[in-house]
């Protein structure tokens, strides 16, 4: 206890102390490992082994080769790739360069997966062979004169008609450029998309700083790295946890990270005792599926000592501590775009860690969908035990650096808050603190609920499936699922008049047009959608009516993971998935 409270209160010196135009970048941090522990391993994927020197030289030879294509400080360049060392070496040859990584969710297609590469006007597009069939089919709705290169996956190779970026690195240097020590931690890094509250993925605005201060926390209080420890990593790279948590805590502490093409239940265990893990990054449904993993003589049989991430229920908490042997738990609460982020360094179970200086809980009207205001219209803060909406006053050094879109960044802020001529980023979630001052997560507002770990924005859901001609009109909305985080999609449809619901022809369109994650597990036939008087759609009162088949006379279906389609939602199928028989 006192030792986590000693390197608190070190790191949050260090930062008072950090200066804006210090030159300590991740990129740069990388490279002074490198030429102090040349053989010190870095990365660790599946059988190959990179050292510092040897992963510091290819990404050097990937740095060089961009500055042949005329890539230069501030331009932006997308990498559409799944997890593989190679992902790595661009990123990081990028931040030497001072160019700016736009890092592209792989499970976004069509519409979105387009939206995604338009929004940060790219300068050159990288796209892994893996994802190749997936971009090609969206190619041609790109903006035009976009160079895009293929990075050849061994595994996943794919004829292609553009050049294989590959083969740019034979003639590269190796050498270290002369740039990478002159970026300010202020300037730009990174695009990392998040869906927000409404409308198509926004491309996050992340600097330097947000790399730097992840790998000094994570590494100095979450983690707690000591000499030899192995991080296990099978987080997406595009992900914020995987990349400014996971990857910058790792560079920061000169330990190994070992990186996994995805997460596997059948493989983690393996794979975390195959590499020497001693800890592992995580969301909360990555916990829950292991713990649905059938109980095994070996569940303890590794050398974690320490996990953290975000969305590990209360619920399975101590049983997932005490089942694999985990000593400590480092749940922290934190959003890709904002101000407010939060550790438990204490093991107060279910606790996302301490309300801090520069964040309030404001009390929230759930009927009216707005903040609670006293008589002189400045906002109430919740008291202990109350929810209340988390919001992060922006100051120096509590910047909201925002989104790509401006318009969509100002409608994070909330203007004259708690006193005259304030600010304050709202992160649309709702959180209680207890008589000590630790935060709980209660729930996420608006039009966005979380599934599977990701963000799920009902209005590109509600988008995308309005353009099956036999909707007429479409709600979505998150659902809960007893024994599952989050809340599962669910869309109550309104069908054109004479058209049956084609529950095949809907399950092809929505798997087509949608990642695995935003297609909605329930659907739901209704006759007509209710609105407010402001025309804007219900969705609290069918959030309260759920999906059961008892209590209601709409034809209700539910996306079947065995048969891989929409079945109707019977009783019986009701309760095998309300108790538990049947996992969604």
């Amino acid at each position: 206890m006192l030792y986590a409270i000693e390197r608190t209160l070190k790191l949050i010196q260090g930062f008072a102390l950090y200066s804006p135009s210090s030159n300590q970048t991740i990129a740069y941090q990388l490279e002074r490992h490198a030429a102090q522990r040349a053989d010190r391993a870095f990365l660790l994927y599946g059988e190959r082994r990179y050292s510092y020197g040897e992963a510091n030289a290819l990404i050097n030879r990937h740095a060089h080769a961009y500055k042949a294509l005329g890539i230069v400080k501030g331009d932006v360049v997308a990498l559409v790739m799944e997890n593989r060392p190679e992902f790595i070496w661009h990123m990081f040859a990028l931040h030497k360069i001072g160019a700016v990584s736009s890092l592209i969710n792989t499970h976004g297609q069509g519409d979105t997966l387009v939206h995604a590469l338009k929004v940060c006007s790219p300068k050159h597009v990288i796209v892994g062979s893996e994802i190749w069939a997936q971009f090609s089919a969206c190619r041609s709705h790109m903006a035009s004169g976009v160079p895009v290169d293929v990075d050849m996956d061994e595994e996943n190779p794919a004829e292609v008609d553009v050049p294989v970026f590959g083969r740019r690195l034979t003639e590269a240097s190796s050498e270290n450029p002369s740039e990478t020590g002159q970026h300010k931690l202020s300037d730009q890094a990174a695009y990392i998309y998040t869906s927000g509250t409404t409308g198509m993925p926004k491309a996050a605005i992340i600097r330097h700083h947000r790399f730097f201060r992840g790998g000094r926390v994570w590494a100095g209080a979450a983690f707690r790295y000591h000499p030899g420890d192995v991080l296990y990593n099978c987080l997406p790279l595009y992900h914020s946890n995987s990349v400014l948590l996971a990857t910058s805590s790792a560079v920061t502490a000169g330990i190994t990270m070992a990186l996994s093409r995805k997460f596997s239940r059948t493989r983690f265990w393996e794979e975390i005792r195959a590499q020497g893990a001693t800890s592992f990054i995580y969301i909360g449904e990555l916990c829950r599926y292991l713990m649905n993993a059938e109980p095994s003589p070996t569940d303890r049989q590794h050398k974690v000592r320490v996990i953290s991430g975000n969305g590990l229920r209360p619920d399975i908490w101590e049983a997932f501590q005490q089942r694999f042997g985990i000593e400590r738990i480092a749940e922290f609460y934190g959003a890709t775009e904002g101000n407010c982020i939060t550790i438990n360094l204490f093991g107060k179970v279910g606790s996302v860690g301490r309300l801090l200086p520069g964040m309030a809980l404001a009390r929230w009207d759930e009927e009216g969908q707005s903040f609670v205001r006293d008589s002189r219209g400045l906002f109430i803060k919740a008291k202990a035990g109350e929810p209340g909406i988390l919001l992060g006053k922006i100051r120096p050094r509590g910047e909201f650096d925002g989104y790509h879109d401006k318009a969509a960044s100002e409608k994070k802020v909330v203007h004259g808050a708690f006193e005259k001529g304030d600010a304050w980023f709202n992160t649309g979630d709702l959180l209680r603190t207890d008589r000590a001052g630790n935060l709980y997560f209660m729930d996420r507002l608006g039009d966005t609920f979380r599934w599977k770990g990701e963000n799920v924005a009902t209005s590109e859901v509600q988008e995308q499936i309005s353009k099956w001609l036999p909707v007429r009109e479409v709600n979505v909305y998150g659902v809960q699922v007893p024994g599952t985080e989050g809340r599962a999609g669910m869309a109550a449809l309104v069908l054109a008049d004479g058209h049956p619901f084609d529950a095949a022809a809907f399950h092809a369109h929505v798997v087509d047009a949608l990642p695995s994650y935003s297609r909605p597990l329930f659907v739901r036939i209704m006759p007509e959608l209710q609105t407010t008087g402001t025309f804007k759609l219900k969705k609290t009162d069918l959030q309260k009516e759920g999906y059961d088949p008892r209590s209601l006379r709409d034809p209700l279906y539910f996306m079947h993971p065995a048969q891989n389609a929409y079945v109707p939602l019977e009783p019986s199928l009701y309760e095998a998935i309300t108790n538990g028989t049947l996992r969604t």
